[in-house]
């Protein structure tokens, strides 16, 4: 046969396929040609990946990428592409009144895919915390979404303080029958400021009582905060109501960001059987200052140290992402025919050291994945050196967390 492509030597770790073995991966015009090429296979190009993991292309499936429309935003390609990652959604940074300047500027220009969870807030995150409830028109709301079903995956909501004390509006019974009558799912932010002026027992009212309209598919992100309003006790034992609604087949993701993680929480709540089904970044400005916090892979090393496998951190990043998406025919898996996206990682071992960013909290690591190059439709694309290069050895980020 020949190919257009030909990476030679990759370990190839595909879960929607239960693939974890050494084989060439062959593509033509843009698609999965084989796995398991004969080595001979003539290529118009060559890639040895000897030493390297080759994955379905890697999904952020909160990131917040609308550019110059929101400013704690980047573009898609910087949380994408260039950060390893072939396609992402924006966790509610823009409403139904800024869907159309986001598609035509920021996402049309893009070689990474970009979905969208658009705002409850028809201006979405232009403003923080969010205004605009009052004047939601729902038909027109629609409207947009059904002008825009190619991208429109979901609803954002974010389950904070403001919601109680200061709107007028039932802000989740809105976001809920939207999304309902859309027929899309919610993701919801957890996690509340420190000080907000409500008691535990309002707050834990208000979360339980938003739990309990959450349906199969809905998504629930910064799923292991340890701040007010989230669904887990710091000793990992779930909240009233989070049990029943994961049985219902709503998803945990994990968007740990900056400040929106405890590494404690997160090893109480793995060992008893809480683990995210996504890895999203939560990624917003400050991406090259930060690659540990801000790349799908940076994230899987840290809950691959926190006690998760390859296997898992690998699905959480790939073929789960795809399903949540509604995306798994197209992506999240290596099979002959599919579009030739995939994400080439570093497999790095030795000592290294990872953080929890606010609270603080370190992890020892022997294994830590870095994101070094992407095929997007067949094509090379080298991650940028920030993420490609940040190695975060126990004197590396001993250094960097003293600055």
């Amino acid at each position: 046969m020949q190919a257009d492509l030909l990476i030679q030597n990759a370990r190839v770790v595909d879960p929607s396929q239960a693939i974890d073995r050494v084989m060439n991966v062959a593509i033509t015009d843009g698609k999965i040609a084989a796995l398991d090429a004969p080595a001979a296979t003539e290529a118009k190009q060559t890639y040895d990946a000897s030493g390297k993991l080759v994955c379905p292309g890697f999904i952020d499936i909160h990131a917040h990428v609308s550019s110059d429309i929101v400013p704690l935003a980047v573009t898609p390609d910087e949380a994408g592409v260039t950060a390893g990652c072939t396609a992402v959604s924006d966790a509610g940074s823009v409403g139904y009144l800024h869907l159309h300047p986001f598609r035509k500027f920021a996402i049309a220009p893009a070689r990474t895919d970009v979905f969208v969870f658009l705002n409850v807030s028809p201006f979405g995150e232009v403003v923080l915390p969010e205004v605009g409830f009052d004047i939601v028109n729902e038909a027109e709301f629609l409207k947009v979404i059904e002008a825009n079903r190619d991208i429109v995956k979901g609803i954002k909501l974010r389950a904070i303080g403001e919601l109680i004390y200061a709107t007028k509006v039932d802000v989740v019974d809105l976001a809920v029958r939207i999304a309902r009558k859309a027929g899309l799912p919610l993701m919801i932010h957890l996690g509340m400021g420190f000080n907000e002026p409500l008691t535990d027992d309002e707050i834990a009212s208000f979360i339980t009582r938003m739990l309990g309209r959450c349906e199969k598919g809905d998504i629930l992100t910064h799923a292991f905060t340890d701040k007010p309003g989230g669904v887990f006790r710091l000793d990992g034992t779930p909240i009233a109501g989070l049990e029943d609604a994961l049985a219902r087949g709503v998803y945990l993701d994990a968007a740990p960001g900056r400040g929106h993680i405890n590494f404690n929480l997160v090893k109480a709540a793995l060992a008893r059987g809480f683990a995210p089904q996504a890895l999203g970044t939560d990624v917003v400005r400050l991406p090259e200052e930060q690659p540990h916090f801000y790349n799908v892979a940076a994230v899987a090393s840290k809950f691959m140290a926190l006690g998760m496998s390859l296997n898992d951190v690998i699905a959480a990043a790939t073929c789960n992402p795809a399903k949540m998406l509604g995306e798994e025919e197209k992506r999240g898996g290596l099979k002959i025919g599919m579009t030739a996206d995939l994400s080439i990682l570093g497999y790095h071992e030795g000592e290294f050291l990872l953080h929890d960013g606010r609270v603080g909290n370190v992890v020892p690591a022997n294994i830590f994945l870095s994101p070094q190059m992407v095929v997007k439709r067949g094509e090379i694309i080298q991650v940028r050196e920030s993420h490609r290069g940040h190695i975060p050895t126990k004197s590396t980020m001993e250094a960097l967390m003293k600055k």
